[in-house]
């Protein structure tokens, strides 16, 4: 495992992403009150422009949330105000 990445989330309400190419990983909140969802395309796949296809992310109050996919995918995060997440890939 690579070391950990602290990827800023620069903006509200944009797609910024976290992940490039990974199968595994695990994403980590720093601050609590803030909205986070996610979504991913295929690596190298066109970005996400819309929230339409977000997934909730760190509900019931997890601290982390796991990336698991077969193929290589690129991971996109959406939150409400800026914020930081730990990415551990």
């Amino acid at each position: 495992m690579a070391n950990p990445v602290f990827p800023q989330v620069t903006a509200a309400n944009v797609w910024t992403k976290v992940a490039t190419n990974v199968t595994t990983g695990v994403m980590h909140k720093h601050k609590t009150d803030i909205g986070y969802w996610q979504t991913y395309r295929m690596t190298g796949g066109t970005a996400p422009t819309t929230k339409d296809e977000a997934v909730k992310m760190f509900i019931d109050n997890r601290q982390s949330e796991n990336i698991s996919a077969s193929a290589g995918i690129d991971v996109y995060v959406w939150s409400d105000e800026a914020g930081v997440l730990r990415i551990d890939l």
